[in-house]
């Protein structure tokens, strides 16, 4: 009799103790530790939003949410009620670290923090686009690099430009012969149907004008937004997949880079007289930008930055560095490059500071090698940047302070990047 009592007693006993690890607020609870769970966070410009698991509780009064930035341990911030499973915080600080943890109130008792969870919002999004054959994926990411906001397929893409008037993309597709407008859900605004396959694209936001580089046409085409073909401007040469565009709104001009002939071509489309102009001698050019202060372009080639100014005159800088990629600062005009040194072979990430006569500023040595796509933060001073690193197949975010704030995998090396 007694051992039956023994027994009933531990069945009783193991039973009660199994309904408390069951309890969601129980501490020793092995899926919730005692707290609400799957919390995360994602930054849109100047918006955090707050994300987690709802709590199956009886007596559930609602959420507080606690908020810390920079070094400072989280507080008490706002509550909200029971059936809330998400937050919109739009009183955040730019470039500044945010920490988040979540409580659930009972009418008895009070949950365990979540774990936290760290951003750093801004006021841009990246638009990444991926360059490379087979791939044409289209992703949209946060300031910090590190969350992604959106994605969508597209067969192969060639480039990406964002207009601020609309906030919508534009995008060229080589294989589809198609631009695409879209909204920033990347659902399609407009879809506008080419002759030829276009290898690099620009937008002129102000004429509302669009400029695509045509490969078996040779030539560059000039569309309304609407799409309605206003001149075709036949070049000398043969259009390749690896000629880059760019659109110069200073001097309204267009610009070409043919990277097999190491030819460089302005067209000035005010100038009917003397309307294309052939630049010789660049040394394997690949990325073209326009200068955002002084007009004219900067070239990336293999054997440093040349700079075609707006009277024609070039210079050359950094000739030691096979430079990959190339970002201008459209605030203070700074170059923040990446290139490889073709005599050590070591690895560069630098900025040329235009404001102080060119001034060479050494960011990134061989310690992040096989960087190859750069992409600057606007601002006066010295700004962040967001770069892609070849065979580690990621992104990686860097703040003004040259510190590593964010990463994000699956992305090929060659890619072209917008600012929302």
């Amino acid at each position: 009799m007694k051992k039956f009592l023994l027994l009933c007693i531990s069945v009783l006993a193991l039973n009660c103790s199994d309904r408390d690890r069951s309890n969601p607020l129980d501490p020793t609870n092995p899926v919730t530790g005692g707290a609400p769970i799957g919390l995360s966070i994602q930054s849109n410009r100047d918006t955090i939003t707050i994300q987690w698991n709802g709590m199956a509780i009886n007596d559930l009064e609602g959420y507080r949410i606690y908020k810390g930035i920079g070094n400072n341990e989280p507080i008490l911030f706002d509550e909200v009620g029971a059936g809330s499973t998400d937050y919109n915080d739009t009183g955040v600080i730019t470039d500044s670290v945010h920490q988040y943890t979540i409580q659930a109130v009972t009418a008895f008792s009070e949950s365990e923090h979540s774990k936290a969870q760290t951003i750093i919002p801004g006021l841009i999004n990246f638009w990444i686009a991926d360059l490379s054959m087979y791939s044409g994926r289209l992703t949209r990411i946060s300031y910090d690099g590190a969350h992604m906001l959106g994605y969508e397929n597209f067969l192969t893409l060639s480039a990406i430009a964002f207009n601020p008037q609309t906030r919508t993309a534009w995008i060229s597709d080589i294989w589809a012969e198609r631009l695409y407008e879209l909204r920033t859900n990347m659902s399609v605004k407009k879809e506008i149907h080419l002759s030829s396959q276009p290898v690099d694209m620009a937008i002129d936001t102000t004429g509302e004008r669009l400029f695509t580089l045509l490969m078996n046409e040779n030539s560059v085409h000039q569309l309304s937004f609407d799409g309605y073909l206003h001149e075709s401007i036949l070049l000398p040469t043969t259009v390749s997949r690896h000629c880059r565009l760019a659109y110069d709104d200073i001097t309204s001009s267009v610009w070409i880079s043919n990277y097999e002939e190491n030819l460089v071509y302005r067209y000035k489309l005010n100038d009917p007289l003397d309307s294309l102009i052939t630049f010789t001698g660049v040394q394997d050019p690949r990325d073209i930008v326009p200068d955002p202060l002084e007009g004219g372009c900067w070239v990336a080639t293999k054997a440093g930055i040349t700079i075609i100014d707006h009277n024609g005159s070039i210079s050359v800088y950094k000739n030691s560095l096979d430079i990959k990629d190339i970002s201008l600062n459209s605030v203070n005009g700074d170059c923040y490059y990446v290139g490889k040194n073709s005599n050590t072979s070591q690895w560069e990430t630098g900025r040329l500071i235009k404001q102080e006569g060119m001034q060479d500023e050494n960011i990134l040595g061989n310690d992040y090698p096989y960087l190859h796509s750069i992409q600057v933060v606007p601002g006066q001073g010295p700004r962040g940047f967001l770069v892609s690193q070849a065979y580690a197949w990621e992104l990686i975010r860097f703040d003004h302070q040259w510190k590593k704030i964010g990463t994000m995998a699956g992305f090929n090396a060659r890619l072209d990047f917008a600012l929302e």
